[in-house]
């Protein structure tokens, strides 16, 4: 989604908005003439204003302000003594910041900025799992010693990954034990990286072949769409390598997409609980290769986190 896209969806909003509080004025005046009586009188203020400022009668501006506040308050007033709220037919706004404008002033309001990173994350395939993962909530406390050390550097490895991150940077490798917190980093990169405006796709190892299998054999369209992402976006994050159902298919596509990817000097990121030699024999003396000669290689240590958790 960009910028103008997010921008549109925020205007229709408004209008939307505004819109449903002009029926609920509407009604509110045929219900109590009183408040069409003020509302009419409100208006009239416009004209008035503006000949007044193209007079430069400044105690006339003056007096005019004075009188429209109090109008107001009468309005607010009568409102309350019907057992309504002041703001019973103001227009309701998804943000009050900007009004559903897109816009706090000149900056360019923080609900636009969410709107299209929450597209981004969609269209990475992050789930609601997924996008609360970042770095400042990665707990260091859960590692302890060397291992803290380590885990220490991998956490600023990712965050100034995704800081320099362009749609060359090297290819990336999280090995390690289950639980040491490869998925949660995986995904805090994926939405950094997303939110900087590049297309991340996102997938399990195991979605990541099923989607090649329903592609080679026709069953579904998307699927041919969804190979051509995976050896074509900005950033391609295969989570969980190691855990898919393996075949001599499996380790195959894997070493197409995984070349691919590198003669188009394209980016990959990739976490498994395998160690080298499980590596080795799941997929082939090639991929390790490849992994291991031209993979930037972190190797996550500690005790499992989610266990730690679990345990209080």
């Amino acid at each position: 989604m960009t910028i103008q896209e997010a921008l549109q969806i925020k205007n229709r909003l408004r209008a939307d908005a505004e819109f449903a509080a002009d029926a609920r004025t509407e009604a509110l005046c045929a219900q109590y003439p009183e408040i069409r009586k003020i509302d009419e009188e409100l208006s009239s203020f416009g004209p008035s204003l503006v000949a007044a400022a193209m007079r430069g009668e400044t105690e006339t501006l003056e007096k005019l302000g004075k009188d429209n506040l109090e109008l107001q308050k009468k309005r607010a007033a009568l409102l309350e003594r019907f057992g309504l709220r002041p703001d019973e037919d103001a227009p309701k706004y998804a943000c009050a910041a900007c009004k559903d404008s897109g816009y706090v002033g000149l900056s360019l309001c923080g609900c636009v900025k969410k709107l299209i990173a929450t597209d981004a994350y969609r269209s990475a395939g992050l789930g609601k799992g997924l996008t609360d993962k970042t770095f400042d909530n990665f707990r260091i406390a859960f590692y302890e010693g060397e291992d803290r050390e380590q885990m220490e550097r991998i956490l600023e490895f990712c965050r100034r990954y995704v800081a320099n991150f362009t749609e060359e940077s090297a290819p990336v490798l999280f090995i390690g034990k289950t639980g040491l917190g490869k998925t949660h980093l995986s995904a805090a990169i994926a939405c950094g990286v997303a939110e900087k405006g590049y297309r991340v796709v996102y997938e399990s190892a195991q979605k990541l072949y099923d989607t090649y299998e329903s592609a080679r054999f026709g069953k579904d369209p998307a699927s041919v769409e969804r190979t051509e992402l995976y050896e074509n976006c900005a950033l391609l994050i295969v989570d969980d390598l190691g855990t898919e159902c393996s075949t001599q298919y499996t380790a195959a596509t894997f070493f197409n997409l995984l070349n691919t990817r590198l003669i188009n000097r394209k980016p990959i990121l990739i976490n498994t609980n395998l160690n080298k030699a499980q590596l080795e024999k799941t997929y082939g003396e090639r991929v390790l290769s490849r992994l291991f000669g031209e993979f930037k290689v972190l190797l996550f240590k500690g005790k499992d986190v989610r266990m730690q958790k679990i345990g209080g």
